[in-house]
């Protein structure tokens, strides 16, 4: 998979980047960024010199590349995109599919995803706090 991932980002940054061009992409640190500092090398190589800026805040990323600050961001999963484009009124567009990482919610006071309070069933649940309740991955 690591391969198909770093083969997937070369094809993107090279089509998406002209030679002697610098492609300013938000990455998450862990393994986002450590995949765009990998394939950095190779871009330079092609003419392009890529920019890898680290964000912590998942909201930041896309209000970054909504606001032009960012080329491009590389960490998210089509429902956070869909979910952060409805509730911040944005167009943000995938261009490639990220690879998804492994991710569990673990409860001290809900058994199952269906006890959740209304409102709460998010597609993202990073976007959603409950109150109350610790979550941890």
């Amino acid at each position: 998979m690591k391969k198909t991932v770093i083969a997937g980002l070369l094809a993107l940054f090279s089509f998406s980047a002209a030679a002697n061009e610098t492609l300013v992409v938000g990455a998450t640190p862990v393994p986002h960024a450590e995949i765009l500092e990998f394939v950095k090398p190779t871009l330079a190589k092609e003419g392009v010199d890529l920019q890898v800026k680290v964000f912590n805040d998942f909201i930041q990323l896309n209000q970054q590349l909504a606001e032009k600050n960012l080329d491009a961001n590389y960490y998210q999963y089509r429902p956070f995109l869909d979910d952060y484009n409805k509730n911040r009124h944005t167009n943000l567009v995938p261009v490639v599919g990220v690879h998804i990482e492994p991710f569990g919610a673990y409860s001290t006071k809900y058994k199952s995803l269906s006890e959740l309070p209304e409102g709460r069933r998010s597609p993202s649940l990073m976007t959603r706090s409950i109150p109350g309740e610790r979550w941890c991955c």
